[in-house]
């Protein structure tokens, strides 16, 4: 579908791939999954097309007539060019780029990945697609916390932790040492104290948060299958995704919820994307 005109920093994802884990293969898939969802909703796509997850956006030249959408991060100055000029593209509205044109992005406004959602266009049914726009992240996201916490509920170590409590009054800062595995998490007092001793490895999840001898880990979606650290809390899966968006460097802070009420913002954020859906006639 495209050419790469000036190199970036992206790969292809789809959904997780669960059911393997008990082979060492974890599910992965794309980092922010509402972000990617909404885009392939957006085109009327299936739910596990394909997109291109960006970090460091390359320049794209169309190598085929298409509708596109960009979610996640935004870029100020996003173009896509063809024979009769430059266009500015709205982020999360559905365009239509045509044989040759070139897609650019300039600077990075919010966020930390872009997705970049695609369909072939092939008729005019497809055309009427064009235009669709899934509005401000912010309208959509009551199912984020209020004040901008991530949500997390004690893990089955929670105990082997002596002074958890301290994780919550901490502003941590994302690790240059992170990765889409896990999420090292730094402060520059103290570490939390924790009975690590000798633990026999268990399963994780994308989410756990493990206390290892240099601080906090998180775990995210293309992480290990198994752990032997103190498992002291499990990120909310609904925040897995806005964690997608933090950049090495930014900081954190965390606020302890119920499994109930964890369960009410993923019951909320399901919402959210079946009502696009059915405005989207899908």
């Amino acid at each position: 579908m495209f050419a790469v005109a000036r190199q970036g920093i992206c790969r292809t994802v789809s959904l997780p791939a669960f059911g393997q884990q008990d082979t060492g293969h974890t599910p992965g898939g794309a980092m922010d999954l509402f972000s990617f969802r909404t885009g392939n909703i957006l085109l009327g796509n299936p739910e596990s097309a394909p997109a291109l997850e960006m970090v460091f956006p390359p320049t794209l030249v169309f190598e085929a007539d298409a509708l596109f959408v960009l979610t996640g991060a935004a870029h100020c100055g996003t173009r896509l060019t063809g024979a009769a000029g430059a266009t500015a593209i709205r982020h999360g509205r559905v365009h239509r780029g045509r044989k040759g044109d070139i897609l650019s992005f300039g600077k990075l406004n919010y966020g930390f990945r872009t997705y970049l959602c695609f369909r072939a266009l092939r008729g005019s049914a497809e055309e009427s697609i064009e235009g669709r726009d899934r509005g401000a992240f912010g309208a959509m996201a009551g199912w984020m916390d209020r004040r901008g916490f991530i949500r997390v509920m004690e893990g089955p170590e929670y105990a082997r932790a002596a002074d958890a409590e301290r994780f919550f009054d901490i502003a941590w800062t994302i690790s240059r040492d992170t990765s889409d595995m896990g999420m090292r998490l730094e402060h520059p007092g103290a570490p939390l104290r924790g009975t690590l001793g000798n633990m026999v490895s268990a399963a994780v999840a994308t989410g756990t948060i493990q206390l290892t001898p240099k601080g906090p880990i998180i775990l995210l979606k293309h992480r290990q299958t198994v752990g032997g650290y103190p498992r002291i809390f499990t990120v909310a899966s609904t925040d897995t995704d806005l964690l997608g968006q933090y950049a090495p460097g930014q900081k954190l802070r965390f606020r302890r919820v119920s499994r109930d009420e964890a369960l009410d913002a993923l019951r909320t954020q399901r919402k959210v994307l079946d009502e696009l859906k059915a405005r989207c006639g899908n």
